[in-house]
């Protein structure tokens, strides 16, 4: 379809072009032919109009003979021809038109069908090349727009793919994590040790739920840390507390799901683990303007050689580069025996699944 024709819009806008072109008409064949306004507008107006649809072949014609693919000669050559034979067609409806209005009673000037065609002619063989040169400018518009849109789709599928295969990771990190705390149990307590894969099951299977959705709320994304604490708390007992604060307004703002994961799970292996006291993880959530602060600290032994991959931060650096852009951050600091990693997130209102 014409793409005129598929946009209301459009289709108006290029009524009304022809319909000035109608009045154009009305005032030079008043000039050129001597005859009264009304005449001329009467004959003029409808002859404009009428020349809408007839220019509508141009877009065909454009579609015909694309211009990236087109030589200069061949594009003038067959545009002039078009622009010809169209005017030519509208000139000799024109002449019947014109002689139906002297039938009717309107003033005509009887010797005035010569040059009635040649300005028709004219005229109208320059209106169809202005009209193909709007369809040729319509038809690059809208080949720009698909392409942005598909450079735009490929980039959210590519982010799409990126964010899957970084969830992906988050599973085998902790799993790695969760098993090496079972197998470290086992020898000292085998009761805690069954006590703790069944807490495990049960949080697998609410962190499988949560896991598969593209954002959750805040405050489900806490308590899904919280319930990944308590399994640990049955291998630490009193060495392990837990401290959850969620400001009021932020429960409900949209995070990735598990995004503190492998922030807790840092917390637990290279913090509270390695000081024979143990100690308290904090998860500490705060707003300010549009961007929701979220702080994970543990105390932490500055002279334990234990080290870590560093997968768990990367992955949450990653995932909320890939998510929300530069609007989002992560930081990290060791400062008075604690450690803290900060993630700043832009306040967003909708949570799509």
């Amino acid at each position: 379809m014409n793409s005129i024709l598929a946009d209301s819009q459009r289709l108006r806008l290029h009524v009304m072009a022809w319909s000035l072109v109608g009045i154009m008409l009305g005032l030079l064949v008043q000039a050129l032919l001597e005859t009264s306004l009304t005449t001329s507008l009467v004959f003029a107006i409808p002859l404009g109009i009428i020349a809408a649809p007839i220019s509508l072949s141009a877009g065909y014609v454009c579609r015909a003979i694309p211009l990236a693919r087109t030589g200069a000669l061949r594009l003038a050559m067959t545009a002039l021809a078009a622009a010809v034979l169209t005017a030519s067609l509208w000139a000799v409806l024109g002449q019947f038109w014109w002689d139906a209005l002297g039938r009717l009673g309107f003033e005509v000037p009887a010797d005035s069908q010569t040059q009635l065609f040649a300005l028709l002619l004219g005229l109208g063989a320059l209106s169809y090349l202005v009209a193909v040169t709007a369809h040729y400018a319509m038809q690059a518009l809208e080949e720009s727009m698909s392409a942005g849109r598909r450079a735009l789709e490929a980039q959210v599928a590519e982010r799409d793919a990126e964010l899957r295969a970084l969830r992906a990771q988050v599973d085998p990190h902790f799993l790695f994590n969760s098993l090496n705390s079972i197998a470290g149990l086992i020898p000292a307590d085998r009761d805690k040790a069954r006590l703790m894969c069944q807490m495990l099951g049960d949080f697998l299977r609410d962190s499988l739920t949560l896991g598969g959705e593209q954002r959750i709320p805040l405050a489900r994304e806490v308590a899904l840390a919280e319930q990944y604490l308590r399994v640990e708390q049955v291998r630490f007992g009193d060495r392990l507390t837990v401290r959850a604060a969620v400001t009021p307004g932020g429960t409900s703002v949209p995070v990735p799901p598990l995004i503190l994961q492998p922030l807790v799970e840092n917390a637990v292996r290279h913090g509270v683990a390695t000081l024979i006291e143990g100690g308290e993880i904090r998860v500490e959530a705060t707003i300010t303007g549009p961007r929701l602060f979220v702080v994970v600290s543990n105390p932490f032994d500055p002279d334990s050689r234990r080290r870590g991959t560093g997968l768990g931060l990367e992955n949450v650096r990653r995932r909320l580069a890939a998510t929300f852009g530069e609007r989002a951050a992560i930081a990290a600091e060791a400062a008075e025996g604690r450690y803290r990693v900060s993630l700043t997130i832009p306040v967003e209102t909708e949570i799509t699944s």
